[in-house]
């Protein structure tokens, strides 16, 4: 947590917040034994990880950081997230650069489009490194140990392909998938490679947004449930009853790490992986497993060895959904304690074991969840309303489906059993098919599109967290659930009271050239500027929305293609007559459309409030003025703006907008607005531009 703080935050600020902690838990941990058990590891804890993020930040960071703005001749090796770019004939991925200007280096870098062909290869070129973008991305990619952007300029030149041991098992891996798809068809195909292998080169899109809408896209990872069933295959009841077998432990520690480094080793692959052999480890030295001590010594190697580690959305997702689960494993031990005593009966040690059983995959399904929600909202991600249902329907079908995987590919090694191949094929097409088909039929439930404002939903996780503490501190947990449900209750009618009427309003699609988006009371309007790219993205942001219908759709192109629209209404103002036509959209909101001969403009118009966004010249004889101006490529010269929103770095015409405020935001910046009361910006950055 310290790790986490300090990459969002000033380090002088936490060491200030570190020293005041330390200082006033020492007194008290020196007078009484029952604070210094709490105290001593937390502060302990605060002053190792402030001084790990010190350190990475000095050492590691800041060296990358200073090549900023540098053009060298560099050697590099592109990495296994290699894939198509957006331009055409172009490979994005993160490149290992071993060699600058003639000189040894170390450093891994982001490159959005150069004439690569595939991962593992090795080449010479002239980039321009700049430092990351501050978007959403930014500290994912810290996590992976990428401190900057290379841009790719001329001199592509192909040195051959490495050979170490990474991209020696990135290959076999590669051949594995291709062996497993062989006699499956392709949704199954990409299916399979991309749980039992971690290959999502052939998972088609909408296999994987019926994952994500139905909740269960954890599923399409190599995640810690995976590693978790596998390791379930290597351990026996015999391996538990004896635990003399040292070389059988050996055999399968060896096989686990194989696996995960067959795989890239990803992190919550990794975190489950190691919990696994920290248990295996204490079976070789005849010591008790603990699954919480061993998640915090993992946690600690991951935290030393990159201090941004705990920035990754898998390490955050995985370590909070294992929380989730002990947490509902120690709610099962108490109530097989208190709530159901144990029988005299054989019958009823049955019935009690089936009982507690159903009630400990219920629980652990939901406080998982329930753990990884706030993860998801932090990082602007949205949340199924039947995860729980989906989860419980299908989630004891992955291990028959990797099994079988793992059939198919074993029977794949010697030629003469290609029957047997074919017939697990089978099995496993008509397996996956199944559990693909529950899948679409939760996703295509009502609830399935759960869209929760981020910060009030965080709010409302983070009082009920403090519920749940004070009713522990006074032992009346048995209260706890009657007063939660009527914490949610409150707070779904206070939500639905205080979000009416609301209009939100976001900047959606490419750099430069976005599209607007109204959303207000379950409807929305589009205005619409550019081509497929944005149409997709627009889809997505009304997807997270809610799934929210498109009411009207405002078409400001000129000379536009023909695209399908899913909107009801579809307004091109390019067959507009000359001048300005109002069309309503709510009691509050209406839309202003200006059309003249080389350009639209659209203003929308929130109680006076008025946003707007162009797209070509606009000819308008008076100064047009508005509160907030969403910029594309251009800014006009009879504008007069009091805030400017831009999304892309290299606009030319900042120097126009030097009365204006000046908004920068690189992922979707939004505006919510109370129709006469308030407007909020979110996910922008003030410009010192001006």
């Amino acid at each position: 947590m310290t790790e986490l703080s300090a990459a969002y935050l000033p380090l002088s600020a936490l060491w200030l917040a570190a020293a005041i902690f330390v200082a006033a838990g020492i007194w008290p941990s020196i007078r009484r034994e029952s604070v210094r058990v709490i105290a001593v590891p937390l502060m302990a804890a605060v002053v190792l990880g402030l001084g790990c993020s010190t350190l990475y930040r000095w050492f590691v960071v800041r060296p990358a950081e200073a090549l900023s703005g540098r053009t060298a001749e560099i050697v590099a090796t592109v990495q296994t997230d290699a894939q198509t770019s957006y331009q055409e004939e172009m490979l994005s991925a993160t490149l290992h650069i071993t060699e600058m200007d003639g000189e040894p280096a170390d450093l891994y870098a982001s490159c959005g489009a150069f004439p690569g062909a595939r991962a593992g290869e090795i080449f010479s070129a002239r980039v321009s490194l700049e430092a990351l973008e501050e978007d959403a991305y930014r500290m994912n990619r810290y996590a992976d140990g990428v401190y900057l952007n290379a841009e790719y300029l001329d001199g592509y030149e192909y040195l051959g392909e490495s050979n170490t041991l990474k991209f020696l098992l990135y290959r076999l891996r590669m051949e594995l998938s291709h062996r497993l798809r062989t006699y499956l068809p392709s949704e199954a195909a990409g299916l399979e490679a991309a749980m039992l292998l971690g290959d999502k080169t052939r998972l088609e899109d909408g296999v994987e947004k019926s994952f994500r809408v139905a909740g269960v896209s954890h599923l399409l990872a190599v995640s810690g449930l995976h590693v978790t069933l596998l390791c379930g295959l290597l351990v026996s009841e015999w391996d538990i009853r004896r635990r003399f077998s040292r070389p059988r432990i050996v055999m399968q520690a060896a096989l686990l790490v194989f696996y995960m480094a067959l795989i890239g080793f990803p992190v919550s692959a990794v975190r489950a992986g190691s919990v696994f052999l920290i248990t295996l480890l204490g079976r070789f030295l005849l010591q008790p497993p603990d699954t919480l001590t061993s998640m915090g010594l993992v946690a600690l190697v991951l935290g030393i060895q990159n201090a941004y580690a705990p920035c990754d959305l898998g390490f955050q997702l995985s370590f909070g959904a294992v929380l989730g689960v002990q947490a509902a494993s120690a709610i099962t031990r108490w109530e097989g304690k208190t709530i159901f005593p144990w029988p005299e009966t054989e019958r009823g040690e049955k019935l009690r074991y089936l009982g507690l059983g159903i009630l400990s995959t219920l629980q652990s399904t939901i406080l998982a969840t329930l753990a990884t929600l706030p993860v998801l909202l932090a990082h602007g991600m949205s949340a199924s309303g039947v995860s729980v249902l989906t989860n419980l329907l299908v989630v004891w079908m992955l291990r028959p489906a990797l099994i079988l995987g793992i059939a198919v590919v074993a029977l794949s090694v010697l030629p003469f059993l290609a029957p047997c191949m074919k017939a697990f094929s089978l099995l496993l097409a008509v397996w996956l098919n199944v559990m693909y088909s529950i899948v679409q039929w939760c996703a295509a439930l009502p609830t399935a599109h759960l869209a929760l404002p981020e910060k009030y939903t965080l709010l409302v996780l983070a009082v009920l967290g403090l519920l749940a503490v004070l009713y522990w501190k006074l032992h009346r947990m048995v209260w706890y659930l009657p007063a939660a449900l009527i914490c949610c209750a409150a707070a779904v009618a206070l939500g639905v009271v205080f979000g009416k009427d609301v209009v939100r309003i976001g900047v959606v699609g490419t750099a430069g050239n976005g599209c607007l988006v109204v959303t207000q009371n379950g409807r929305s309007a589009v205005l619409f500027r550019g081509g497929d790219s944005n149409l997709r993205a627009v889809e997505e942001y009304l997807e997270e929305a809610g799934d929210l219908p498109q009411t009207v759709l405002v078409d400001l192109r000129q000379n536009a293609r023909e695209m399908a629209f899913e909107a009801a209404r579809v307004v091109p103002m390019e067959d507009m007559e000359e001048g300005v036509e109002i069309l309503p959209f709510s009691d509050e909101v209406t839309l202003e459309l200006w059309h003249t001969g080389d350009g639209n403009l659209a203003v929308v118009e929130i109680s006076g409030y008025t946003v707007g966004i162009q797209s070509g010249k606009i000819d308008a004889e008076v100064t047009v003025g508005l509160d907030v101006y969403c910029a594309g490529a251009s800014y006009p010269d009879n504008l007069d703006a009091d805030t400017v929103i831009y999304t892309s770095r290299a606009a030319s015409w900042l120097e126009k907008a030097e009365n204006a405020t000046l908004l920068y935001g690189p992922d979707i910046p939004e505006l919510t607005i109370r129709p006469g009361r308030s407007v909020f910006f979110d996910g922008v950055t003030k410009d010192a531009v001006q």
